[in-house]
């Protein structure tokens, strides 16, 4: 299901994080549905950030981690942040210099 907006309770996590990215003009990224995590990315296949619905379902927190730049391939950074979607979605552009903060 499509998202009209990021907050559409009946819409999946990855279609209000695609809702999401429209909203921050941010058409050159991709976010796509691991488990329970959206995954983001800008090129190619690899994500560079994972954002988990946190707290009880229906809630409107989220929280982010980074791809980590050591150990195994695929290992994922402690959670960092903790927020809204949209705000956070726009952290994770902006940390990854896709987006002009």
């Amino acid at each position: 299901m499509k998202a009209k907006n990021p907050h559409d309770a009946d819409a999946t996590h990855v279609a209000r994080v695609r809702c999401a990215l429209g909203l921050l003009h941010a058409r050159h990224a991709w976010a796509r549905a691991a488990g329970e995590h959206v995954l983001l990315g800008i090129t190619g296949d690899e994500a560079f950030a994972r954002i988990t619905p946190v707290g009880p379902p229906g809630a409107s927190c989220y929280g982010l981690a980074f791809r980590a730049s050591h150990g195994p391939r695929g290992a994922w950074e402690p959670m960092l942040l903790v927020d809204g979607l949209v705000d956070l979605v726009e952290h994770a552009l902006v940390a990854e210099g896709a987006l002009a903060a």
